[in-house]
């Protein structure tokens, strides 16, 4: 508010400091993985950003159709996909470790060498990115069994894989990863990270390379699961299935892990707020309104499963409750929050400690 002045002399104004809350980020930022080859384009650095596909298109020199990375892109920004970012394979550690808004990582037809970087990343605390793979370019057969065909893929609720390879209109191949990222874009902007992104229309998919029977799906689609697409007559091209490679209670499904990556992150950014603020009952209760209404909203929306808000969500935060004497006089602010995502009052446990006399 301005200040009116009438005569010399200091004057004070006093401006209201806005509360604490928790706000949404987006929730799907792919980073396209490509493996660098002599004859391709040549690109200036490993990692790049781009916006739509105009900024891609400048830098191929006319070679767009020619590359998988560029194909996946291209699919991408064609089913309403935004920011996302192209990097050199094994550039992933530095990748992640610079650019904390990537929320997927793509292994878009770059083989499975991906899978060490992907699962020692995936070992920190703190940072959750989901990744989507690829199968490989060849026909299942009815000879081939899931312990042959999933073998090499490791055990991890943050990664997915997808089958089979898909074909543009013009005759090139399609990695699944980048169909599946494809319907991640589409169900995000249109319905939310926590709803599957299945049983939508990939634009861009003119057919699939091999095809998918309910029989196939079957045989694959338990322990680490192999998601299909499938081809319906009248319907195109659509994901049918969406598990993550860790068949447990809490972590089957890809939204819900999706979702929970959304919590975590948007939690541990706004922390980040109330460094320095002091360490008592005021604060933990800004703290703890503001969660409330960032789940409060989320349930609204659908993202949280129960008949009350007492059915899908509890904030805990204080001395006695997350805290002892000593973590309060180190400067720790510990709250947890349980959530129900897929049974009603039941509550998968996530802690958050924040550090605040830094």
């Amino acid at each position: 508010m301005a200040t009116t002045t009438s005569y010399p002399g200091v004057y004070l104004s006093e401006e209201a400091v806005s509360n604490f809350v928790v706000s949404s980020a987006a929730t799907a930022v792919p980073a396209f993985a490509f493996r660098k080859y002599a004859w391709e384009p040549s690109h200036d650095g490993n990692i790049f950003v781009f916006n739509n596909w105009a900024e891609f298109l400048k830098g191929q020199h006319g070679n767009e159709g020619e590359f998988t990375y560029a194909v996946s892109i291209k699919l991408w920004f064609m089913n309403g996909g935004g920011k996302c970012y192209l990097f050199q394979k094994s550039y992933l550690d530095e990748l992640l470790n610079k650019y904390d808004d990537i929320t997927l990582v793509v292994a878009a037809g770059t083989e499975t060498d991906i899978f060490n970087q992907i699962t020692n990343f995936s070992n920190r605390s703190g940072y959750q990115v989901f990744h989507l793979l690829d199968s490989a370019n060849s026909k299942i057969g009815p000879a081939d069994t899931q312990s042959t065909i999933m073998t090499n893929y490791p055990v991890l609720a943050n990664a997915a894989v997808f089958y089979p390879w898909g074909k543009s209109q013009l005759g090139n191949d399609i990695p699944p990863s980048a169909m599946a990222a494809a319907a991640i874009a589409q169900a995000d902007s249109t319905l939310g990270v926590w709803k599957a992104p299945a049983n939508l229309i990939i634009n861009g998919v003119a057919s699939l390379k091999y095809p998918v029977s309910d029989d196939l799906q079957g045989r694959f689609n338990q322990g680490k699961a192999l998601n299909m697409f499938r081809e319906y007559p009248g319907s195109g091209v659509i994901l049918w299935g969406a598990r993550t490679l860790e068949d447990s209670d809490n972590w089957r499904y890809i939204p819900v892990r999706r979702l929970f990556n959304m919590i975590e992150t948007d939690v541990r950014r706004s922390l980040n707020k109330v460094v320095f603020e002091t360490n008592n009952p005021p604060t933990w209760q800004r703290v703890k309104s503001a969660l409330n209404n960032y789940l409060y909203s989320l349930w609204q929306q659908g993202a949280l499963v129960g008949n009350s808000p007492q059915e899908a969500w509890f904030v805990e935060v204080g001395k006695g409750i997350t805290m002892t004497e000593g973590d309060i006089n180190q400067g720790k602010l510990i709250i947890n929050l349980g959530l129900a995502a897929v049974r009603p009052a039941e509550f998968i446990l996530l802690q958050f400690s924040q550090d605040i006399a830094q």
